[in-house]
């Protein structure tokens, strides 16, 4: 269980840790399968396979200097789910964990439900878990390389939106009825060529002179928010 901080364990075992009281209760309300519940208190006893342990064995499992008293070892669900309802958001290379943490829980409030990785962090790092505050339990996370999205796109979404330094505005009639993705690139590098290609549309977020751009996971989350808002 301790190994499973490692992304290499993580991957070969098919876990992950989910730690604190307010997400494992959204792990236990959601469809994933939880292996183990730890705790060194007893009021967890009606989570699934309750295991009470010290809380110094606790504390060598966790992630965190003060954890929680309750951390839950769970499946990693099957990553290849490719959805064709409702909106998406698409992760072209995104590689800070906290960014895709953020974008994860701003996805949910916007309702884009689908998540689309490529070739980006693993969402199933403690500290992914511990910034989308359970929201990652409650969407659907796909891993696909560029190639597979660009051959699936049109049974993903009807409208592709990316992001650039293009001054295009978001009209209201574009979106009327459509499944709408959402594209946000590389930290560094932005959306890919490949990916901008196949765009339907390329906009940028209106912002002064004296900022040349937006993290990742704020211009997503504005961007999102006019889709959900038009």
């Amino acid at each position: 269980i301790r190994k499973l901080k490692d992304k290499k364990y993580r991957k070969e075992l098919g876990l992950f840790l989910v730690e604190g009281a307010k997400a494992c209760e959204e792990l236990v309300n959601s469809n994933y399968q939880i292996k183990y519940t730890l705790s060194c208190d007893e009021k967890y006893k009606h989570y699934p396979n309750f295991v009470l342990i010290d809380y110094d064995v606790l504390k060598s499992i966790a992630t965190t200097d003060s954890p929680q008293n309750v951390i839950c070892v769970s499946v990693q669900p099957n990553m290849q789910q490719i959805s064709s309802e409702g909106n998406s958001l698409v992760l072209d290379e995104l590689q800070d964990p906290g960014n895709l943490g953020t974008l994860i829980r701003s996805a949910l409030a916007f309702n884009f439900k689908n998540i689309y990785l490529i070739n980006s962090v693993d969402p199933f790092s403690e500290k992914v878990i511990r910034s989308t505050m359970g929201a990652i339990f409650k969407v659907n996370i796909c891993k696909l390389t560029r190639e597979e999205f660009i051959l699936n796109k049109d049974k993903i979404c009807d409208f592709l939106i990316g992001t650039d330094l293009s001054s295009i505005k978001l009209e209201k009639k574009e979106l009327k009825d459509r499944r709408v993705a959402v594209v946000i690139g590389n930290e560094g590098n932005g959306v890919s060529k490949d990916m901008l290609a196949v765009c339907d549309k390329v906009v940028t977020l209106p912002m002064t002179k004296e900022v040349e751009s937006l993290n990742a996971s704020v211009a997503g989350s504005i961007l999102m928010y006019e889709v959900f808002k038009k």
